[in-house]
Formats: structure tokens, C-alpha cells, sequence
């Protein structure tokens, strides 16, 4: 059954943003089935289709063309594996925090350090969203999605979303034609806490949290105070949370910028690689509360981009750019 459609759908309330932005039209889809009717719907008529979560990742320009489909599929099942590790099948319109409380409460560690990234769980897939010191590819088995183009159901492996930083195949030209509808995760029989980041490991001081001793509800609530201290809610001022991701570069060029820069943020990756910090490099360029118009860099947070009000899409690409 074909879901209702909207035309010209304002999508400022749809995204973290708060971007002013309108969709020709519009629709939801709560089941696979709907989803197909919509998509089979806006072939008919020769229409672009672009998907949309809970917005927590998106630059809406002023108008989008064609069809927006949110993608609201449900579902949240979990079930032991034969080692002992807990299986969390989730639909792609899951709010992702919601999966993190939930699995913590059930008593199952392994996502607290990705607590409070807003968005769903579709969205976190496509972004292979990570925070201190955890990539959500570390807890991913395997993939549902729609493939449009030969109209069939497939699940992909870990190495089929060739996930790395930020990325995964479902940014590519290929992964483009995929439609996420769901995800099963593995969280470990026996739980280790990831620490190591400055942020997370002074507020365990702070709350006098022994590693030791740690639960992964412990570090989820450091997580979530860390993250509502230096993070702006965006009911309040919109954003998108991080907009910048971390350059990754050789050794050599880091030696060169730390011999140049000896205060320089950075990590160690493998491969003969570092990151470097972007937030660092944005305050050192003086960037960091810089504003132009009615965008800007968040003053607590130089990674994070802000709409004062009444932005467009374009907006935050001039600035950005």
C-alpha cells in the first residue's frame, strides 16, 4: 500500500540543523513494503529520491527536488550467539540512542561510548559514526538493504561495507543504489571498557570511577555529561553535530607539522598514518567562534558548525567552504 505523500513539505523541523528547506514531496516509510511502493511510485513518475533519518547528518539545501523519503522501520530483537556475545537485530529507523540505553539497561556492554549521537540507526551505518576511541564498525556483523536497482533484499557482510573512517560502501557510486533497512550488531560476552580519551578519562576521575571497577552504565553517563558539556542541543541552537572529520596523514607530513607546530593534537593509527585533531587545527587557525551571518563555529567546539537562525543549506556550504 502506497504511504501518504505530501507536496511541497517544509523539512525545517526535520533536520538537527533547522535549515529552512522544502521537498517537492514527501512521504514515510515504516516497513519494507512501503518503501518499495514509494520508490516504485517515484520511478513512475521519473522523480529523484533522497532518504532522510532523524536528520541528525543532513544539509538540506533550500529546495530539494523529487521525493524524500523518511525511512522510519522499526524493530529491536537480541539473541545469544553460540560464544556467548548478544546479537542486537535493530530496523533502520531505530534512534540509535535509543538502541545504546537499551542494550546498557538489558545489562549488555559495548556501544555507551557512542551514547548521545543523535540520529537512527540507518544513519549510523552509512556514517560508521564513532567516539572515544569506538567505531560503530566494531560492533557491526552484517547489513540489511533494499537494492533498487535489481529490486532485491541483500544482506552485507563486514568486509562488503568496507567500512573505514567515516566511510562505508554505502557512500560510494555502488552503495548509492542500497537502501539501509536494518542491522545486526554483536556486543562482547565479556565486557572491556574503551577509555584513553582526555575528555572521558577526567570525568570518570571526576565521578570517582575506578577502571577497575567500571560499568558500561558508568561510562555511558560520563559519556553523556562529557558530550552535553562541550555539545550544543540542538532543540536549542541547530547544528549536525561534528561537521569536520580528522585529517588523516602520513608520518612524514605529521613530523613536518609537529616540528612546526609542537603543540599539535594527534593519534597514532596503524599503517605508518596519524589523525590529527581538527578541532585543534580549526582553534589554532582561529576559526573557532568565528561567524558569518547566520552560521558559524560553535564557540565550545570547533568541529561543530551552528545555524543562529533562519540559515539555508547553501548557507552552511558558503561558510564551510
Amino acid at each position: 500500500m502506497l504511504p501518504q505523500i505530501t507536496e511541497r513539505q517544509a523539512l525545517d523541523a526535520m533536520t538537527t540543523f533547522g535549515l529552512h528547506s522544502t521537498a517537492d514531496y514527501f512521504s514515510r516509510a515504516t516497513t519494507a513494503d512501503e518503501l518499495r511502493a514509494l520508490l516504485d511510485w517515484a520511478d513512475e513518475k521519473q522523480l529523484p529520491v533522497r532518504f532522510l533519518g532523524a536528520g541528525a547528518n543532513t544539509i538540506a539545501r533550500s529546495h530539494v527536488s523529487g521525493l524524500v523519503i523518511r525511512i522510519e522501520i522499526k524493530g529491536y530483537r537480541t539473541e545469544r550467539a553460540p560464544n556467548g556475545d548478544i546479537l542486537v537485530n535493530v530496523g533502520a529507523g531505530e534512534l540509535f540512542d535509543d538502541v545504546v540505553r537499551r542494550t546498557v539497561a538489558e545489562g549488555y556492554g559495548g556501544l555507551e561510548n557512542l551514547a548521545a549521537i543523535p540520529g537512527t540507526v540507518g544513519g549510523a551505518v552509512v556514517q560508521n559514526i564513532g567516539a572515544y576511541g569506538v567505531e560503530l564498525a566494531e560492533r557491526l556483523v552484517s547489513v540489511t538493504v533494499w537494492d533498487r536497482k535489481e529490486r532485491i533484499e541483500r544482506v552485507l557482510s563486514l568486509t562488503e561495507c568496507d567500512f573505514a573512517y567515516r566511510h562505508s560502501v554505502l557512500k560510494t557510486p555502488t552503495g548509492a543504489q542500497w537502501v539501509v533497512l536494518g542491522a545486526t550488531l554483536c556486543l562482547p560476552k565479556t565486557w572491556t571498557p574503551v577509555l584513553g580519551y582526555r575528555d572521558l578519562d577526567a570525568e570518570l576521575q571526576l565521578e570517582n570511577r575506578s577502571p577497575e571497577t567500571l560499568t558500561a552504565g558508568e561510562v555511558e553517563s560520563a559519556v553523556r555529561a562529557v558530550r552535553a558539556r562541550k555539545l550544543p542541543d540542538p532543540a536549542q541552537l541547530g547544528n549536525a553535530g561534528s561537521f569536520f572529520t580528522n585529517p588523516i596523514v602520513t608520518k612524514v607530513f605529521w613530523h613536518e607539522l609537529l616540528t612546526a607546530h609542537p603543540h599539535l593534537v594527534y593519534y597514532k593509527l596503524g599503517g605508518g598514518r596519524m589523525k590529527l585533531a581538527a578541532a585543534w587545527l580549526i582553534e589554532a587557525a582561529g576559526f573557532k567562534g568565528r561567524k558569518q551571518n547566520a552560521v558559524g563555529v560553535y564557540d565550545k567546539h570547533a568541529l561543530i558548525l551552528v545555524n543562529y537562525g533562519g540559515a539555508t543549506g547553501e548557507d552552511v556550504i558558503a561558510f564551510s567552504d
